[in-house]
């Protein structure tokens, strides 16, 4: 099985392909907003929407036309590709599933002082490749790539993009995951807190570095000088470049952080098992603790890794208790947040409160592979010896028609 994914290198233009690559971020916002207001004013006229040939015809027609000449110059496969994000982003919010809303313009970075416009190219006949430290990009030319990584495999699209004063291009593809494995000997559940950033029932603890705490002060001395510059100065720009840079280092350091231990995660479990948290929600409540922990990064790069490396993922649901219950005896227990460990009523069992939870995640979500049939326990064989706490899966193989397997 393949499976698309995204490797993100840094661009090193020099000023006249820095130049090019602003002025396509701009086409690229100017085709944008050129369809979406013609679907707006057909939607008046006859309530109908155009699709992505409509709106591909459309810009073939423009080319004709003096006032948009810029058209020509900008990547014609780079404007349908934004025909086909406009009619996807169309679709989804009229879905009932989606929860998007209708699509807005897209303002230039002198209005809201933002530098976040990108452009997409297909690789059409090899135009996207790599020779000797750069990548040639469609109408712009060889343009200094910093090639951290080899390539997995023939490059698909690449989207340029600059992101707190740096340009970076994202390129897409085609990985091959390993078979998934028959015997599975290894299940943790992973628990997710605010002290710790992930808590593992094998006793895996990973302290929350807090990368934004840290650097709170120096963001707040910054901001304070950016506070007391006349807005629009040269030292009011070079503050905000400040500023800049530094979230742009916090945002790194994050997705750094998230990288190695969800990659260790996922070589180290046969299956996987994290909470469904309702990250959106927890938000709200407290917005720098939930995103100084990447809580909902943390679970999306494990689910991805699991699979390129044939472990199995699994999430029980948002509303299963797992804080709070004895390991030894199952008994609940209710209490605040700021109790970190507690002596169980039932049994006296004087345990961690994140390690507890995350015994009772794997527990549960033992329970659901096996009642889903995903999992089937497995006995093992006489000539094996293997401990008792041991528990070995395999996976079911229901259109082999073969018979469901004894419990140990």
């Amino acid at each position: 099985m393949k499976k698309t994914l995204r490797y993100n290198y840094r661009l090193k233009p020099t000023a006249e392909q820095e130049t090019k690559l602003v002025e396509f971020g701009a086409y690229a916002r100017g085709v944008w907003n050129l369809l979406l207001s013609e679907n707006m004013r057909r939607y008046r006229y006859d309530k109908a929407f155009l699709f992505y040939h409509e709106m591909a015809g459309l810009i073939r027609d423009l080319k004709r036309f003096d006032e948009f000449s810029w058209l020509k110059a900008f990547d014609s496969a780079a404007s349908q590709q934004v025909a086909r994000d406009l009619e996807t982003a169309l679709k989804n919010s009229f879905t009932k599933g989606r929860l998007q809303k209708f699509p807005t313009f897209k303002v230039s970075f002198k209005q809201k002082k933002l530098h976040d416009d990108s452009f997409r190219c297909v690789n059409n006949s090899n135009c996207i490749r790599i020779e000797k430290g750069a990548i040639s990009i469609p109408k712009i030319g060889k343009v200094p790539i910093v090639l951290h990584r080899k390539l997995a495999s023939k490059i698909k699209t690449s989207t340029v993009q600059t992101r707190h004063g740096k340009w970076y291009v994202s390129l897409t593809q085609e990985v091959e995951c390993k078979s998934a494995k028959e015997v599975l000997s290894t299940l943790v559940g992973y628990d997710i807190n605010s002290q710790h950033t992930v808590v593992g029932s094998n006793g895996l603890y990973v302290i929350n570095p807090k990368v934004f705490k840290k650097s709170s002060n120096k963001l707040k001395q910054i901001q304070v000088q950016l506070s007391r510059r006349r807005k629009g100065s040269n030292r009011w720009q070079k503050t905000k470049v400040r500023l800049n840079k530094l979230h742009g280092k916090i945002s790194r350091q994050r997705l750094s952080f998230a990288h190695e231990i969800s990659c260790s995660i996922a070589k180290t479990s046969d299956i996987i098992v994290f909470e469904n948290l309702n990250v959106k929600g927890m938000q709200q409540f407290n917005g720098k603790m939930v995103n100084d922990n990447v809580m909902g990064m943390l679970t999306e790069l494990t689910k991805y890794k699991a699979e390129l490396n044939g472990a199995v993922y699994h999430e029980i649901g948002r509303y299963v208790k797992s804080s709070g219950i004895c390991y030894e005896c199952q008994h609940e227990h209710k209490f605040d947040l700021s109790v970190r460990n507690f002596a169980c009523e039932s049994c006296g069992t004087v345990q961690c409160r994140d390690l507890s939870a995350a015994k009772s995640v794997a527990s549960t979500g033992e329970k659901d592979l096996i009642a889903n049939g995903i999992l089937v326990r497995a006995l093992p064989k006489p000539q094996q010896k293997s401990a008792s706490k041991t528990k070995v899966f395999e996976q079911s193989k229901f259109g082999a028609g073969s018979e469901k397997k004894e419990a140990a």
